[in-house]
C-alpha cells in the first residue's frame, strides 16, 4: 500500500463521510442501506486505477442515491446529532491530516496504514480465541485436540472469522440495524483479549515441545536393531563357548544389557519383568557381593510363585543359541604391503 493508495483511501472516506452528511434527514438505518458497500466499491476502483479516482460531488451523488431510491429531495435537519463515532472518526480525520502536513509524520502514517491488513488478520484470531473461550476450550486445545472432525470445524471458524475481519477492514459485509454495532463492539474485545490469545498459545506450543521431547527417553541398556538384547553367548574363533567371559567396550565400559543403573538391579526382572517362561536373567557376584551384569552369559533365575521372589535353588544355565558357533574359517586380516 503506496502514499498514493493512502491517499485515495482518506480521500473516499471523506466522501463517505460527506455523502452521509448530505443524508442526514433520512434516519440512520436508511442511510446505512443506501451508502452500504460505498468506500468498498470505491476502494476497488482506486486499486484498479493505481489509486487514481474522481469522487465528483457528494451532494450530487447523495441526490441520485435519493433518486434511485424514490425517496424526496434533501428536507430541513432538525435537532440532528451526529452520533459519537462519527464524531470520533471525524476527529481522527482531523488529527491525521494535521500529522500528514509533516513529513515523518506521514511516513509514520504510511508505516501504519501499510500495516493495517495485519490488524484485520489478528481481529479475526482475536474473535476465534473469544469463541474458544465461551466455549470453555484453549485455542491449541481446538484446533489440535479432540476428535478429527471438532479440529476441522475448529480451523474451517478460524477461516471464517478472518475472512469476516478482512472484509469488514475492505468496507464489506458491514452488520447494519440493530447490529451496526457489532464490528465495533468485536473489534474491542479482540484487541483487550489479544494479548492473554497470544501468551496463552504461546505457551501451550511451548509445553508441547517440552512434552514431545520429554515422551522419548533414550532406551536404556543394550538392544540390536530396536530389539531388546537379553543375554550374550561368546565364543572363540573355533566356535567353542566361552563360559564366564567379561566383556568391555573399546572405552572400557562394562558392556551390560541395563545401562549405567544395573549395579542397583539384583535380577533383570526389576527392569524388565519375567519372561513367559517365569525366568529372568541373573548377574554374577563380585568378592564384595555386588552385582557384576558383564560376565557372560547370565545366568537364569526363576520366580517362586509362593513369595514373588526369585528362588535361588532354581538358578538355571541359559541353553546356548549353538553348541558349537558355525566355522568361519576365520583368519587374521593380512597386514598392508609396504
Amino acid at each position: 500500500m503506496n502514499e498514493t493508495t493512502l491517499a485515495a483511501a482518506e480521500r473516499i472516506r471523506a466522501f463517505a463521510d460527506a455523502v452521509r452528511a448530505q443524508l442526514a434527514d433520512l434516519p440512520a438505518e436508511e442511510v446505512d442501506d443506501l451508502v452500504e458497500g460505498l468506500v468498498g466499491d470505491l476502494t476497488d476502483q482506486a486499486a484498479d486505477h493505481d489509486g487514481a479516482i474522481e469522487l465528483g460531488d457528494p451532494a450530487a451523488y447523495a441526490e441520485e442515491l435519493r433518486s434511485a431510491a424514490g425517496l424526496p429531495e434533501r428536507g430541513p435537519v432538525v435537532g440532528t446529532k451526529t452520533p459519537w463515532h462519527k464524531r470520533l472518526a471525524a476527529t481522527a480525520g482531523r488529527v491525521a491530516g494535521r500529522i500528514r502536513t509533516s513529513r515523518a509524520g506521514a511516513e509514520i502514517l504510511g508505516i501504519l496504514g501499510a500495516l493495517r491488513p495485519l490488524w484485520w488478520l489478528a481481529r479475526g484470531f482475536g474473535m476465534f480465541a473469544v469463541v474458544s473461550v465461551l466455549l470453555g476450550f484453549g485455542i491449541w486445545t481446538m484446533l489440535t485436540q479432540g476428535w478429527p472432525g471438532t479440529r476441522i470445524l475448529a480451523w474451517i471458524l478460524l477461516i471464517l472469522l478472518t475472512v469476516l475481519s478482512v472484509q469488514w477492514g475492505r468496507g464489506r459485509w458491514l452488520p447494519k440495524n440493530a447490529l451496526k454495532h457489532i464490528r465495533t463492539v468485536a473489534s474491542v474485545i479482540a484487541l483487550l483479549i489479544l494479548p492473554f490469545a497470544a501468551g496463552a498459545l504461546i505457551t501451550a506450543v511451548t509445553n508441547h515441545g517440552n512434552s514431545v521431547e520429554r515422551s522419548y527417553t533414550q532406551p536404556l541398556g543394550l538392544s540390536l536393531d530396536g530389539d531388546r538384547v537379553v543375554n550374550l553367548f561368546v565364543y572363540d574363533k573355533d566356535g567353542k563357548p566361552i563360559e564366564g567371559a567379561q566383556v568391555y567396550t573399546n572405552r572400557g565400559t562394562p558392556l551390560n544389557l541395563m545401562g549405567r543403573d544395573s549395579a542397583q538391579f539384583d535380577s533383570a526382572a526389576t527392569y524388565w519383568g519375567f519372561g513367559d517362561s517365569g525366568t529372568t536373567t541373573l548377574p554374577y557376584r563380585d568378592a564384595q557381593g555386588r552385582p557384576v551384569w558383564n560376565v557372560y552369559p547370565l545366568q537364569l533365575g526363576r520366580l517362586d510363585e509362593s513369595t514373588g521372589q526369585i528362588d535361588p535353588s532354581t538358578t538355571l544355565t541359559p541353553q546356548p543359541p549353538f553348541l558349537r558357533a558355525p566355522d568361519r574359517a576365520l583368519t587374521a586380516t593380512p597386514a598392508p604391503s609396504p
